[in-house]
């Protein structure tokens, strides 16, 4: 029996498989680390983001508002906190004026509230789904 390769993401992924690749650095970075939730590091910039995606520059964090919308709504639809809502700017700590939100909450009752999701127990969603959801957007 064969064992396929393994897939590794890459810098030219297409939208929804690089949302899927956000998923699970967002994901990760919310999980399992209560020493950063005890330091205070609740979100993560941008800039970070592109670094763990692989790119060398902080600055093409701006490039990421489309896939971290495809995660935020993903979310939504499943009743989950928006899992984006972590993701702000450098410089004034909040997250873009794009950033997708339940419905009532303000960008730090989000944060909270995908802090308190137990991220282990949520499966990552698929590229598949992740472009489904991109197309529901368009």
């Amino acid at each position: 029996m064969a064992i396929p390769a393994i897939r590794r993401f890459g810098r030219g992924d297409r939208l929804h498989v690089q949302a899927q690749r956000i998923w699970m650095i967002l994901a990760g970075h919310v999980s399992g680390n209560g020493e950063r939730r005890r330091r205070g590091e609740l979100t993560l910039t941008y800039g970070e983001l592109a670094l763990r995606m692989g790119y060398d520059d902080t600055r093409a964090g701006h490039m990421l508002s489309r896939q971290l919308g495809i995660v935020g709504e993903y979310c939504l639809l499943n009743d989950l906190p928006a899992l984006n809502a972590i993701v702000v700017n450098s410089k004034t700590g909040v997250a873009g004026e794009d950033v997708v939100l339940t419905p009532g909450r303000s960008p730090r009752q989000e944060v909270a509230a995908v802090h308190r999701q137990d991220w282990y127990e949520v499966g990552v969603p698929t590229p598949g789904t992740l472009r489904k959801v991109w197309e529901s957007m368009q």
